[in-house]
């Protein structure tokens, strides 16, 4: 299969191109895992808003390459991970030689 040449689409191409392979992704066996990566690319403090929805939380995450991800968290999830960031957000700044705290997570829904 010949992939096209990203670099002589316009950002709203590779924005639906984009947006067309995630909802590909997401029907396809098997699923993205459950498990943390070990490595992976980050967004350096990104823009969010975060808003009720029923008695759920949506919030949304800017990537600056995959533009708005949306997340609906429900109460137990949302709870869980306020919790984590408080814990987080009260933790002394770590030593340059401590070793890195383990991760967490929540959730659990593929969608």
């Amino acid at each position: 299969m010949a992939m096209p040449d990203v670099k002589d689409l316009s950002t709203a191409e590779l924005d639906a191109l984009l947006q067309a392979i995630a909802l590909e992704r997401a029907k396809r066996e098997p699923p993205v895992t459950l498990d943390q990566p070990l490595t992976m690319e980050a967004a350096l403090d990104p823009k969010w808003y975060v808003s009720l929805s029923a008695e759920k939380t949506f919030l949304q995450l800017r990537h600056p390459g995959f533009g708005w991800v949306g997340y609906v968290l429900p109460p137990a999830s949302r709870a869980a991970l306020v919790s984590f960031m408080l814990q987080h957000a009260l933790l002394p700044p770590p030593k340059p030689d401590a070793p890195m705290p383990a991760p967490s997570s929540g959730g659990g829904t593929v969608h």
